[in-house]
C-alpha cells in the first residue's frame, strides 16, 4: 500500500489528537477526525512499554496487514490513529484482527459490515 494512504509526520498526528472522536475497546484505542482528502489515512502509535523494537515492529507489521485488508471498507475522508495498548504483544493475529475489527465495527466507520 503506498504511502499517502499513512500518517507518517507527527504534526498529523497531533492533529488527529487534538480534534478527535475516541473508540475503544481493551487492545487499542481508535482516534478519528476528518481530514479533507478523498481517501483515508492511518497511523499507528505503539508505546515503548508493549515491548521491544522487534515486538512493536511486528505488531505494526500485523496493523498494516490489517489495514491494508480493511482499507476499502473502511469510511473515505479520515485520518484514523489505533494507539496499541500493552496487552497486544501478547495476541495472536486471530485475535488482534477480532479486535481490529471489534473497533471499527463499534466506531461505525466499517462500511458494508453485517454485524451491527
Amino acid at each position: 500500500m503506498e504511502k499517502k494512504y499513512f500518517l507518517t509526520k507527527d504534526g498529523d498526528f497531533k492533529k488527529v489528537y487534538r480534534k478527535r472522536k475516541t473508540f475503544g475497546n481493551r487492545n487499542f484505542t481508535l482516534y478519528v477526525k476528518r481530514n479533507g482528502l478523498a481517501h483515508s489515512r492511518m497511523g499507528f502509535s505503539i508505546n515503548k512499554k508493549v515491548g521491544k523494537a522487534v515486538v512493536r515492529n511486528k505488531i505494526k507489521r500485523r496493523l498494516r496487514a490489517l489495514y491494508t485488508d480493511y482499507y476499502p471498507r473502511l469510511a473515505p475522508g479520515y485520518d484514523y490513529v489505533v494507539v496499541v495498548k500493552n496487552n497486544v504483544a501478547d495476541l495472536d493475529f486471530k485475535t488482534m484482527k477480532s479486535a481490529f475489527h471489534h473497533l471499527f465495527r463499534v466506531s461505525k466507520f466499517l462500511k458494508g459490515d453485517k454485524k451491527s
